[in-house]
C-alpha cells in the first residue's frame, strides 16, 4: 500500500515537473518572440527615420534652390509631412533616458520656419527663401550625414544578433543604463546630439521654451515672506493647516515650495512661490473628487469668485475642459476691453463641492508687459475680411500668439456655421487671417 502511494506521488510530482518545464520553455520563447518582434519595430523606426532625414535634407536644397512659389510651396509641403514623420519615428526609438534637445528642436526649427515662409508667401510678403539656406541647412546635412552612415554600418551587418544588441530592447532600464554601458544606438545618437555643439546656433529655443515669457524681476523675499504670502492665498482654504517651506528652488525662476499640511483630516496643499516679487506661480490640492454634483455654470461662479477675492477681477473664462469630476477654467485678463490670451490664468475645481483644487499664474505673470494697442482697422473692415459662410454672433479684439509665438492684436469673431461654432482671428493692422479655432462642444461660453 506504502509503495503504491509512493509511486502515485512520484508521478504525480513527475506531471508537474513536466509542467513547469512546459510552461517555462514556453515563456523562454514567447519572450525570444516578443524580443524579435520589437527589436524588428525599432529597426523599422530607424530606418525610416534615415529615409525621412534625407527627405529634409533634399527638399530644404530644392526650396533654396527654386525660383518659383508653386515649386517651393511643394517643397514646403513635403518638408512639413517628413518632419512630423521624423519626429514619430525619434519617439519610437527606445532613447527614453537620453537628452537629444538639439535634434528635436532643429527638427522643430525646420518646422517652424516653413510655416512662416509658407504663410508670408501666400500674404506675398519678403523673407520666404533665405533663413534656412545657413547654419539650418548644414546642421541638417550632418544630422542626416551621420544618422545615413550608422544605418549602413548596421546594414552591412546582417547577423540578427548584432541588431539586438545594437538596439536597447529593455525601454524600462534605457533610463538608468550608465554611459559606460550603453548600447551603440545610444552611444551613436549622443555623439551625434553633441557633435551638434560645433555649429554656432544650434542651441535652437523648444517648443516648451518658445511658450515661456520674460524671467521674473524684482526684489526677492525670504522663507517668512513666502509663508505670508501662501497663508494671505490660502484664505479659507488655509484653516487648520500648518505651512511649512519644503524646498527652494534654484531654477531659471527662483522659488519658495509651500506645504500647508492638515491637522486633522484632509490632503497637503502645496504652493510654489517666486522668491522674487513674491508671487504664487501655482497651487494644487491631490484630493480625488469620486462624484460632481456643480453644473459647469455652478463651478465656474467658484472659480470666478476664488479670482475675485485674490484681485483678479478684470478675468473672463476662455476655455473650459472637464476632467474625473474636475472642471479645468481658464482665464484671459482684459485691459482696456482687449482680452489678453498669452496671460491666461487657470482653475481647477472640484466638482462635489466647489473647493478648488488647482491654480496656475506663471503665464499672467510672465507676459505681463506693455502692449501696443493701436488698431488700424475697423471691426466692419476687419469682418469684411472673413470670406467663410456662417452667422457672425460676436467680435472682440483679443491679443493672441502666432505660430512663431509673437503677440498679435486681432479682432476675434465668433461665428456659427451649422451645429459647429468656430473663432475666427483677423489681424488688426493688416486684415490677415491669424488662426481658426472650433469651439468644443458644450464649453462654456460668456459672450
Amino acid at each position: 500500500m506504502k509503495d503504491k502511494m509512493s509511486k502515485t506521488k512520484l508521478a504525480a510530482l513527475f506531471c508537474i515537473g513536466l509542467l513547469l518545464l512546459g510552461f517555462g520553455i514556453g515563456q523562454f520563447y514567447t519572450r525570444q518572440a516578443y524580443q524579435m518582434q520589437l527589436e524588428a519595430y525599432y529597426q523599422r523606426a530607424f530606418r525610416e527615420l534615415a529615409f525621412h532625414l534625407n527627405g529634409i535634407e533634399i527638399e530644404v536644397a530644392k526650396a533654396d534652390a527654386a525660383s518659383s512659389i508653386d515649386q517651393k510651396a511643394e517643397s514646403w509641403a513635403n518638408i512639413l509631412r517628413l518632419v512630423y514623420a521624423a519626429q514619430a519615428n525619434l519617439g519610437q526609438l527606445p532613447v527614453s533616458g537620453l537628452t537629444l534637445s538639439r535634434i528635436e528642436n532643429l527638427l522643430a526649427q525646420v518646422q517652424n520656419e516653413t510655416v512662416i515662409f509658407a504663410r508670408n508667401a501666400i500674404r506675398g510678403q519678403s523673407g520666404t527663401s533665405e533663413v534656412l539656406a545657413g547654419n539650418v541647412y548644414e546642421q541638417i546635412q550632418y544630422l542626416n550625414g551621420e544618422i545615413q552612415q550608422e544605418l549602413a554600418a548596421k546594414e552591412s551587418e546582417m547577423n540578427w544578433m548584432s541588431w539586438k544588441q545594437y538596439f536597447q530592447t529593455s525601454i524600462t532600464r534605457s533610463s538608468n543604463i550608465e554611459p559606460g554601458r550603453r548600447h551603440p544606438l545610444m552611444k551613436s545618437l549622443m555623439m551625434i546630439e553633441d557633435g551638434m555643439e560645433r555649429f554656432p546656433d544650434s542651441d535652437f529655443p523648444g517648443e516648451l521654451d518658445r511658450l515661456e515669457g520674460p524671467l521674473l524681476t524684482g526684489s526677492k523675499i525670504t522663507k517668512e515672506d513666502a509663508l505670508s504670502v501662501a497663508r494671505d492665498f490660502l484664505g479659507d482654504f488655509g484653516d487648520n493647516r500648518l505651512l511649512s517651506v519644503i524646498n527652494e528652488s534654484k531654477g531659471q525662476i527662483e522659488t519658495f515650495t509651500v506645504q500647508a499640511n492638515p491637522t486633522i483630516d484632509g490632503h497637503p496643499i502645496v504652493i510654489e512661490v517666486s522668491q522674487k516679487q513674491g508671487l504664487v506661480l501655482w497651487m494644487t490640492n491631490p484630493r480625488i473628487v469620486t462624484q460632481a454634483h456643480l453644473t459647469s455654470e455652478e463651478s465656474l461662479a467658484y472659480a470666478q469668485q476664488f479670482l475675485a477675492e485674490r484681485s483678479y477681477s478684470a478675468v473672463e473664462a476662455v476655455t473650459y475642459q472637464r476632467q474625473q469630476n474636475r472642471i479645468i477654467i481658464g482665464f484671459a485678463p482684459l485691459e482696456e476691453g482687449i482680452l489678453i490670451y498669452p496671460q491666461l490664468l487657470k482653475v481647477q475645481v472640484a466638482m462635489d463641492t466647489g473647493e478648488i483644487l488647482g491654480f496656475q499664474g506663471l503665464a499672467f505673470y510672465s507676459f505681463m508687459r506693455e502692449r501696443d494697442r493701436v488698431v488700424e482697422l475697423t471691426p466692419e473692415e476687419a469682418q469684411a475680411k472673413i470670406t467663410a459662410t456662417g452667422e457672425i454672433v460676436g467680435s472682440r479684439l483679443a491679443v493672441i500668439m502666432n505660430p512663431s509665438f509673437a503677440e498679435v492684436l486681432v479682432y476675434e469673431f465668433r461665428i456659427n456655421r451649422g451645429a459647429d461654432q468656430f473663432l475666427v482671428y483677423i489681424n488688426a493692422k493688416n486684415g490677415f487671417e491669424e488662426k481658426v479655432s472650433r469651439v468644443e462642444p458644450g464649453a462654456i461660453t460668456t459672450w
